[in-house]
């Protein structure tokens, strides 16, 4: 009886183990297939580092015109030109794509160029629709590098060690070279220029400049934040600039609503908000009609309203200064 058992039970498990080797044997005849096939498609992120892959004809987008005519440039196009939309964007800035189509991202089109094919070195043109010329400022601004240095082909451009980055209109450009070289630097902004010649229109003013005093300003720190400016999603559309006034760092902001019904109630929710979150509302008189000063930890916060905007000044570390920007805000506002 036990022999018979201890038989059963071989021929059971002899059974099971060809199952399972006969599964395993499927499973690395499938892999082995897929190896085998794609080995013949190579990601095209692959390909476009390949300097000789770009010395013929990659694929179908080579018919599409170059994203820049560089007909009398040094530089000419080293790969097709690609287009990603809004389901697609990821695939090209993986971690970033939600900053733009939280901002009205419509498109991208990206295209390398190169003065010399084999060298190795090359300019990638990121060229972003973003549907209107306020969503285009917002992502330049939001993205805007610490080591940026303002540069004049347009009113709203700056470079760092090997890169352009401006907004024109709807678009938001970067340009990114391989390296930081002179010619590369040049090549950049020939590029940019032939950009902005194509798409035409004179160069405008940021938008939102107009709704601050000038006074102090810190150069270039004008921001647009789209949606949940300071971590509140009920506050968008909200246009920041930095100070320096009396040794203190600020930060005031402004955003235009429908009206100043729009704008008083903004305010006013803005402050039930900050006290949820624990701010502490300053008992002393404030000498701004309509202002409430908190306390939030230790950091300050003014809110008001001035007709249809509404505005304030942010996480200020001393009360003084933080009064003082808000009268020349709220003057600047009224006139």
């Amino acid at each position: 009886m036990i022999v018979f058992m201890e038989t059963a039970v071989r021929k059971k498990t002899g059974k099971t183990e060809t199952r399972l080797s006969v599964a395993v044997m499927a499973i690395l005849v499938v892999v082995a297939a897929g190896v085998f096939v794609r080995q013949y498609r190579i990601n095209p992120a692959v390909i476009a580092l390949r300097p000789e892959s770009h010395l013929h004809t990659l694929s179908s987008e080579s018919d599409r015109p170059p994203l820049i005519d560089t007909a009398g440039l040094k530089m000419s196009p080293f790969s097709p030109p690609e287009r990603f939309g809004p389901e697609t964007l990821y695939e090209k800035i993986n971690g970033r794509a939600d900053l733009y189509l939280s901002s009205g991202f419509v498109s991208l089109e990206t295209q390398r160029f190169a003065m010399d094919a084999t060298a190795g070195t090359w300019v990638e043109v990121f060229v972003y629709d973003m549907g209107t010329q306020q969503n285009a400022f917002s992502v330049f601004s939001m993205q805007r590098r610490e080591d940026a240095h303002p540069d004049d082909i347009a009113p709203n451009a700056y470079r760092t060690e090997n890169a352009l980055f401006l907004a024109h209109k709807k678009f938001y450009i970067e340009l990114i070279g391989t390296d930081a070289s002179l010619d590369l630097q040049a090549a950049m902004g020939e590029l940019a220029s032939k950009f902005l010649q194509e798409r035409g229109g004179a160069a405008a003013e940021a938008p939102g400049a107009d709704l601050f005093p000038k006074d102090d300003m810190r150069p270039g720190s004008l921001q647009l934040i789209a949606a949940n400016a300071f971590g509140y999603e009920q506050l968008n559309r909200i246009y920041t600039e930095e100070y320096n006034l009396n040794g203190s760092r600020l930060t005031a902001f402004v955003s235009r609503r429908d009206d100043a019904d729009a704008a008083s109630a903004l305010a006013r929710e803005y402050q039930r908000t900050l006290i949820s979150f624990g701010a502490v509302r300053i008992d002393e008189a404030i000498p701004l009609e309509g202002a409430v000063a908190l306390q939030f930890f230790d950091t300050y916060e003014i809110v008001f309203s001035r007709g249809d905007c509404f505005a304030g000044i942010h996480e200020a570390d001393s009360l003084e200064a933080a009064m003082v920007l808000a009268g020349r805000l709220a003057a600047h506002l009224k006139k």
